[in-house]
């Protein structure tokens, strides 16, 4: 499943996963939330553990502190500890990442995801990517409440800290960054000209290449999908960067992106760092939220009107007194048409 394409001028945001550093991510879309609801966006796309975290983002049609707030602390109170990662689960018949817990416990019951919200009231389309180990491809797919939340259990299964696949509607999927991490060039082609990127680690980091026996303990069975994991993941980690600071011509790309590494890692559990994470996220989420706005509605337009005047705006966007692309909370960059177009990225498909 590919993207939707765009026609005129359509805005996506596009949310990086990471595992544990996913938190700075829900941090951010919380801060947005105050300000810059979903409705300013015409697709929502989510990777990984930024997902989880866009699945709520894109539940709300208009700010709910309280709501928001309610589920950014599952970063920090249930996932948290021995709850959702541990080395003992496989004692009790477990993955060391407990996706049950994760999906069936929390985003079902305890901190339950409006899922029938979904694209109602005006709010955008949510597509998950993921990668599918039949074709070797990445996939987007569309969430809907009877799908969502084994498509979360697909975007999260992790190699090795999960069975790292999960079957929906008879095909075999997997985390979609074991081959595309942030699929920022994917959103270009798909012809979205004002994208803003979430992401979980700061834009100058420099991923290296993952080695032999990770690609091997990921897919011992496949080493085809390993070769291509080991080959593509950090391609496109990088790639993507390089695309936020000189985007193709036409293109505007707004970063929001921590200034230098998170407290947590991959599978960080300590509840402190976790809420040290979120609180990053939730500054510049809220710094870049006032920023957007501006940029998105330079005459102060309101969201009802965001619709009607998208053209408008969009063509104005950029002009007036807006506050520095430069400034740390968000990076802005809109490349004017060169005589001659920037060479396209590697795409994630290979079909």
């Amino acid at each position: 499943m590919k993207l939707p394409i765009a026609k005129g001028n359509k805005r996506a945001l596009l949310v990086e996963g990471g595992g544990m550093k996913g938190a700075f991510a829900g941090g951010v879309l919380h801060g947005l939330n105050s300000v810059l609801t979903a409705k300013n966006f015409d697709l929502v796309v989510g990777v990984s553990s930024g997902a989880c975290s866009a699945a709520y983002y894109v539940t709300m049609d208009k700010p709910e502190p309280e709501k928001s707030k309610n589920a950014l602390s599952v970063w920090y109170k249930e996932l948290s500890g021995r709850q959702l990662i541990s080395l003992f689960h496989p004692l009790r018949g477990k993955t060391f990442l407990d996706q049950e817990y994760l999906i069936d416990f929390i985003f079902r019951e305890k901190v339950r995801l409006e899922s029938e919200n979904f694209e109602t009231n005006g709010l955008p389309e949510f597509r998950i990517a993921v990668s599918n180990l039949q074709s070797h491809s990445i996939e987007y797919v569309k969430a809907t409440t009877s799908n969502v939340f084994d498509l979360l259990k697909a975007a999260t299964s992790l190699p090795i800290a999960t069975r790292g696949k999960h079957k929906l509607e008879g095909v075999t999927y997997s985390d979609a960054a074991i081959l595309n991490p942030l699929p920022l060039q994917d959103l270009i082609e798909a012809g979205y000209k004002d994208i803003t990127v979430v992401m979980n680690s700061p834009m100058e980091r420099v991923s290296e290449p993952l080695g032999f026996l990770t690609g091997l303990l990921a897919f011992p069975r496949n080493w085809k999908l390993s070769k291509l994991m080991r080959e593509f993941h950090h391609h496109h980690f990088n790639d993507a960067r390089r695309i936020a600071k000189e985007p193709p011509a036409g293109v505007k790309i707004h970063t929001i992106a921590p200034d230098d590494s998170l407290p947590v890692g991959l599978v960080t559990t300590i509840g402190q760092k976790l809420k040290e994470t979120v609180d990053l996220g939730v500054q510049k989420g809220e710094d870049a939220a006032r920023f957007l706005f501006e940029m998105f509605f330079p005459k102060g337009k309101s969201e009802k009107g965001k619709r009607s005047s998208r053209k408008k705006d969009s063509t104005r966007a950029g002009k007036g007194k807006h506050p520095s692309p430069n400034k740390s909370y968000v990076k802005s960059k809109l490349s004017p048409a060169p005589k001659k177009t920037s060479k396209k990225a590697v795409s994630s498909k290979k079909k």
